[in-house]
């Protein structure tokens, strides 16, 4: 244990002595302050059931920028130790691959959440200056909590993609692609609902992130996808300890 918090400390380190870090946090900032915005201009303009949380989150603006989050994240975690070949120093050195994995792997997430912390403190004031709405506190924590399963399930997506590649570039299209192409499928139940079996239409919509995020800002958590995201990313940190596993012993 004391290895993996040592990894995690140095991960987490090059994490914000980077200035990748401040661009991403400031993506997210921008990106959270438009939709905010945007979202309170239209609830002035007229009046809807959607809460506040809908609009920022589930907006288009929102979507398009979302996933060239994680290729930012993740592309350097490995492949760039690949390219400047300490990859198999540290994996020869008394260390286990997976404290190695899980030590990118959570510092990666630990800094995905705190990226969010500066759209929490924009729903917080707003509250504090406005009655609060049970309704909306319900849709922000469904919100949150599904952002939170999509970034795991995504980041470790990233992860396998820097570990099969050098090349930090080729690791962020890989990854960026792999992610938008699991969020796309949910597309697939609203343009050929007709010529898809009704038993494909049942697990599309059990995949669907679209699906997923609808569900979960209406309030409507489903501990199904807790074991659906987590899964598949433990199923992805697998396949990345086997890719590793392979380098170490080709090496």
């Amino acid at each position: 244990m004391r290895v993996f918090l040592i990894l995690l400390s140095k991960e987490l380190k090059a994490f914000f002595l980077s200035p990748v870090a401040y661009v991403v946090i400031g993506l997210v900032m921008v990106l959270n302050g438009f939709s905010f915005t945007s979202g309170l201009t239209d609830l002035e303009e007229k009046a809807s059931p959607a809460t506040l949380a809908v609009y920022t989150f589930n907006s288009v603006p929102f979507w398009l920028a979302y996933f060239f989050i994680f290729p930012v994240i993740t592309m350097r975690l490995f492949a760039e130790e690949q390219k400047m070949g300490t990859l198999e120093t540290l994996l020869t050195a008394p260390v286990h691959s997976w404290q190695v994995i899980l030590s990118k792997y959570f510092a990666a997430v630990i800094f995905y959440m705190i990226i969010w912390v500066p759209s929490l403190i924009n729903f917080t004031i707003f509250r504090l200056t406005c009655a609060p709405d049970p309704a909306t506190i319900g849709s922000l924590g469904g919100a949150y909590t599904i952002i939170l399963l999509i970034g795991v399930f995504n980041i470790a997506i990233g992860c396998l993609s820097s570990a099969l590649t050098s090349n930090q570039i080729v690791a962020a299209m890989t990854c960026f692609t792999c992610c938008l192409l699991h969020f796309l499928l949910g597309f697939l139940l609203l343009f050929f609902s007709k010529e898809i079996p009704p038993q494909f239409q049942d697990f599309i919509s059990y995949i669907s992130t679209m699906e997923h995020v609808r569900n979960f800002i209406d309030g409507l958590v489903d501990t199904r996808q807790f074991f659906y995201y987590t899964g598949f990313a433990a199923l992805i940190l697998g396949l990345t300890y086997h890719v590793l596993e392979f380098r170490k012993w080709k090496a």
